[in-house]
């Protein structure tokens, strides 16, 4: 069984083939396993009436956050909201031993997984195609910093957000906490010149709550990520006799690009197709629904936003909601 890419969708995939018994090689064109946005805090999104966790351990993802987001405090120019609950489940990716990237492939390795890096692969020639974001064809970009977690300022369990299209234009900048460093990057669905987008990052230091966020922190690293989403993604998921996983079929969130629960689920859901003999495209359909439809929806207004737009979004729930109410409110919007 060959899988190309050892991203988190293809490593989800080799291990439970593995642990089926399957002879499993994964081939990764980059010469070590790094995610390719690099080290970095990745959050799961919990705005959904199933808890996030719970649906990623329904098929075998048993990974505990490093934290949970208790407190989430978006902010658009003129309006601030704090949203109370575990709206968010972080994990770290990288090259660290504890991260994501390097327990899964430990554990693929003790079940017998070959890997083979540094290596370019025809994805005709696989059984599962991992391979990410089109080198060509992403369409959002990610561009900041990681910043020491010794002289900032933010909580473990609080994440901020802006919506401002000066900053981040279609998208939004955010402060996510980590165990040794913190992050900090704008993402957008415009801009999609690193340089440029990394300006207008750089362009909100000043702004006196992120000053205060940031306090005497160093920076330690840059933050550069690209994703792919694609309005039906179910219908790109199988490539001749190839099943397609992750970002390499547009499984990605399209309103605010958190692609972690679509890498670890269609990573999942393409070795049970193959194990029980199933319809990939069925299994996906039940799992997903309209969901990707009802996110595109919503992802066309947000390109059509203006700052006064994300003021009257910020504004209209009020200072202070619980994630119980947001949850009620957003459905079956995917904000």
């Amino acid at each position: 069984m060959k899988i190309v890419g050892a991203g988190l969708s293809g490593l989800t995939a080799a291990m439970i083939l593995a642990r089926q018994g399957y002879r499993v090689e994964v081939r990764e064109r980059k010469s070590k396993l790094l995610p390719s946005s690099g080290p970095h805090t990745e959050g799961i999104r919990n705005y959904r009436t199933i808890d996030a966790l719970d649906e990623l351990r329904s098929v075998g993802f048993d990974f505990q956050p490093f934290s949970t987001i208790t407190t989430t405090i978006r902010r658009s120019p003129r309006f601030m909201n704090v949203l109370r609950g575990p709206a968010h489940y972080l994990f770290m990716r990288g090259t660290d031993s504890h991260t994501v990237d390097q327990v899964l492939c430990h554990r693929a390795m003790e079940l017998g997984v070959k890997f083979r890096f540094g290596v370019e692969s025809d994805p005709t020639d696989a059984q599962i195609v991992a391979t990410g974001p089109p080198r060509d064809g992403f369409n959002i970009l990610g561009a900041g910093y990681t910043f020491s977690v010794e002289g900032g300022n933010l909580d473990m369990h609080t994440a901020h957000a802006l919506f401002d299209n000066e900053v981040a234009p279609g998208g939004y900048l955010v402060i996510t906490p980590g165990l040794r460093f913190h992050s900090i990057y704008s993402v957008s669905w415009k801009e999609f010149q690193y340089e440029r987008l990394l300006a207008r990052t750089e362009s909100a230091f000043e702004i006196p709550w992120i000053r205060q966020i940031l306090g005497r922190s160093r920076w330690t690293g840059k933050i550069l990520g690209r994703a792919y989403f694609a309005r039906d993604p179910i219908s790109q998921a199988v490539r001749g006799d190839a099943l397609v996983v992750g970002e390499a079929a547009g499984f990605q969130d399209a309103v605010a690009g958190f692609g972690f629960r679509y890498a670890v689920l269609s990573g999942a859901l393409a070795a049970r197709a193959i194990v029980e003999g199933r319809d990939y495209r069925e299994l996906l359909r039940a799992m997903f629904g309209d969901e990707f439809e009802n996110a595109y929806k919503f992802r066309e207004w947000l390109d059509r936003a203006t700052n006064d737009d994300y003021d009257s979004m910020i504004s209209s729930l009020g200072a202070e909601i619980t994630l119980g109410e947001y949850v009620q409110r957003r459905e079956p919007r995917a904000l």
